[in-house]
Parts: structure tokens; C-alpha cells; sequence
């Protein structure tokens, strides 16, 4: 019996279709953009402001400050001393992330899940040659925009490219669930409407 098991999962990994080919050509590149994109302006920011060092960016819409966040998100436990805690979570939620993508063979999951991991990737791996905190302490990640304007909390937030790209491919994720819901009924009422059609006719 588990032979069998075993015999038939193999057989479903070989022929699995992965859409290797989608994925190598847009959403590989799609994601290394993203990533280089996030860590340039990671790099400006290092190299042109000293932490804590807030400029104008555009009035009334984004502000530069310059901060090393040693929490999640946003600033999220931002004291340090759940830092490896912050990290263990975050590379979970990449590796999660790439076994996901590496079986997801619909083409709008698939641009999700690459705009999701770009920004978790390119958080976690900044971790590593981000400048240590005011305090000298190592680990954190470089954060520089803040909303100039105040809803539900929102002036508060400082964040980087990194964290809108997961938030854009949650709001990205959200729209292709709405989609799989509305087509999950589409058939049943085209049925429907051919079966009310074929008794008229009839």
C-alpha cells in the first residue's frame, strides 16, 4: 500500500505541470527586478542619510526618515529582543513561499506569489548587510518612508519598498480569490441559462 503511495506521488512530481517556462521567463525576472529595485533605494538611503534623518519627499503624500528596524513590518516589536524570533518568522515565510511557488502552475497565483516573495526575499537578505542600529546592534533591516498624512494610524508607519510589495501582492492575491470565486459560479449559471433556453426551444 505505501509503495503504491509512494509510486503514485513520484509519478504526479514528474508530471506535474510547473509551467517552468512562465516562470523563468516573467516571473523570475519579475522578481529579480523587484529585489534590485528594493535594495538600491535600501542603498541610497544608507549612503546619502544618517539614521534617524527624516527629509521631504513629497508634500502631503511620503516622507524619507531613515531607520533600522529590528522588528517586522512596519516597525512591528521594533524592540530587538524578539529579533531572531522576527527573523526565524520571516525566512519560514519565504521558504513557504517558494514551495508554494514552485507548484502553483496558474499564471495569475503565480505573478502573486512573485511579487510576495520578492519583498520577503528581499527584506530577509538585507538583513544581512544592513548597518547595525543606533544601539549596535546587527540584524535589522533599512526603513525609510512615511506616509505624510494620518489615516487609522498611518502617519506612524515607517517601511520600505520591500514591505509595500508584500502588501501590493496581498492586494494583488485578493483580487485573483474574488476572480476564482465569481468563475467558481460562471458555469453553473451559463448551465443553467443553456438548460432554460433548450426547454423554450423545445
Amino acid at each position: 500500500m505505501n509503495i503504491n503511495l509512494t509510486e503514485n506521488i513520484i509519478f504526479l512530481l514528474k508530471h506535474y505541470d510547473y509551467k517552468w517556462k512562465f516562470k523563468l521567463i516573467i516571473a523570475a525576472p519579475i522578481m529579480t527586478v523587484l529585489i534590485l529595485l528594493d535594495w538600491i533605494v535600501k542603498w541610497i538611503v544608507v549612503a546619502t542619510m544618517q539614521q534617524g534623518e527624516s527629509k521631504n519627499f513629497i508634500k502631503g503624500f511620503l516622507n524619507l526618515r531613515y531607520v533600522i528596524n529590528l522588528g517586522s513590518a512596519y516597525g512591528n516589536n521594533d524592540s530587538g529582543d524578539k529579533l531572531a524570533q522576527t527573523i526565524v518568522l520571516a525566512t519560514l515565510f519565504v521558504v513557504a513561499l517558494m514551495i508554494v511557488f514552485v507548484f502553483l502552475n496558474d499564471k495569475k497565483w503565480i505573478i502573486t506569489c512573485s511579487v510576495l516573495l520578492a519583498g520577503g526575499f528581499a527584506n530577509l537578505l538585507a538583513r544581512s548587510w544592513a548597518p547595525a542600529n543606533i544601539d549596535g546592534i546587527h540584524g535589522g533591516v533599512v526603513d525609510m518612508f512615511m506616509w505624510d498624512f494620518n489615516f487609522l494610524g498611518s502617519g506612524n508607519y515607517i517601511f520600505n519598498l520591500a514591505d509595500m510589495l508584500v502588501n501590493i501582492g496581498i492586494g494583488i492575491g485578493a483580487i485573483c480569490l474574488i476572480i476564482e470565486i465569481v468563475n467558481m459560479f460562471r458555469p453553473n449559471k451559463e448551465k443553467a441559462e443553456e438548460e432554460v433556453k433548450n426547454e423554450i426551444q423545445s
